[in-house]
Order: structure tokens, then sequence, then C-alpha cells
């Protein structure tokens, strides 16, 4: 299966945002409480375009056949905000994929993340480690993780 990871433009954000949607409802919402899962909506809604517009995230996305099937948002250029991909499409590297390309082009020296408890083994697959104890803010439960660079020089 060939999927083509890219950056995203602005024409495909309704798109990625409803695959946002479906997989957090899937996956992640059974997780929160209904303050975290409106919050979480509530930022996909009203915020999201808006740090886009303002260049402080940066999105990569990964489609098969045109088709958007995969989501990475990073903030600051060294905090990933999103990483979602469609539930037929897990275990098929497509998180790896636009992962190593947001790594290429940005190549920052460390990355944080606060994921979700259903996220962390992804995310220890792309080598984050656990970086503190698990929180909930605004109903949102997230384990904070850090990834340190060991190609890029300090």
């Amino acid at each position: 299966m060939g999927i083509d990871v890219s950056r995203m433009d602005g024409s495909d954000l309704p798109a990625a945002v409803e695959l946002i949607k479906k997989v957090f409802m899937k996956f992640e919402a059974p997780d929160y409480s209904a303050e975290g899962v409106a919050h979480f909506m509530a930022y996909l809604d009203d915020e999201l375009e808006k740090e886009l517009s303002a260049n402080q995230l940066q999105l990569w996305c990964g489609k098969y056949d045109q088709q958007i099937v995969g989501v990475l948002a990073v903030r600051s250029a060294n905090h990933v905000a999103l990483l979602f991909v469609d539930e037929n499409y897990h275990r098929q590297g497509i998180a790896k994929q636009m992962y190593q390309a947001m790594l290429t082009e940005l190549t920052p020296k460390q990355l944080t993340v606060n994921s979700s408890p259903y996220a962390v083994p992804a995310y220890e697959k792309l080598g984050f480690q656990l970086n503190g104890e698990e929180e909930t803010v605004s109903g949102i439960r997230f384990q904070p993780m850090i990834f340190i660079r060991e190609d890029v020089e300090r």
C-alpha cells in the first residue's frame, strides 16, 4: 500500500478534523470525562485553525488514494499536539512515516507530547519515554512524554 506523506495545506483541514474526531471518539473519548471530550472538541472546532493561521502549528498528513488517513500536528516545532490514524490503517507504519517526515524537516533536538493513555505504546514505539506522572487538566487525561534525538548535535 502506498501512503503519500506530505505537509498539509489548509484545504485538507476539514477532512483532517473529521478524521481526528472519528478516531478520538472511538479510541480516546472512553478514557475521558464529558468535560474532557467537550474540551477537546472545542479545541478542534475553535482553536486549531487559529493556531495554524498564526503559524504556531504545522501539520503533516498521510494519504491513501488521495484520502487523509493520518494527521500529525506539531506546535512550536517541538511539541506533538495531535497524532491520529484512521482505525482501518492502524499498525501499518503511517504514524511513523509522518513522524519521520516531520523529524527530517524540523530537526528538533527533543520533542514532548502529552499522550492519551491509549496512545502511550504508540509513542514508545516512536522512541518517546515517560516524563512524569499521568495528569488530568480540563478533563483531558494525559501522560507527559519526551523524545531526545541522539542524531542531532546539541
